[in-house]
């Protein structure tokens, strides 16, 4: 799927990330996705959803935070951006931390 594709069609804001994982050229990132704020959400569905997001062909993988990704633990996504074929995301715990690389595509899947 291509990147600006699934940053239309979901709302990312406000759910929170588990996991991220960067792995030479492939980064995942495992994230407790907010199902209330997704088009189409039905009263008394699940609220919470777990999802995992594969990114292939990763370059120029940047971390700039105060923490090792390591430590993520349930921080808040507050923006997703992608622009010239650089994917930003703007994460939120006590402190701000900001990961960014080049890719063009995203393997979208629902976890059981």
């Amino acid at each position: 799927m291509q990147i600006e594709e699934i940053i239309q069609k979901i709302n990312f804001h406000d759910s929170n990330v588990i996991e991220l994982i960067h792995n030479n050229d492939k980064v995942k990132l495992k994230v407790d996705l907010c199902m209330w704020k997704q088009e189409g959400y039905k009263e008394g569905g699940n609220e919470l959803e777990e999802v995992l997001l594969e990114f292939d062909s990763v370059e120029d993988y940047v971390w700039d935070s105060d923490k090792i990704e390591a430590d993520i633990d349930y921080d808040t996504i507050l923006d997703i951006l992608f622009s010239n074929g650089i994917l930003k995301i703007v994460l939120a715990d006590s402190g701000v931390s900001i990961v960014s690389f080049k890719c063009n595509t995203v393997k979208f899947t629902q976890q059981l």
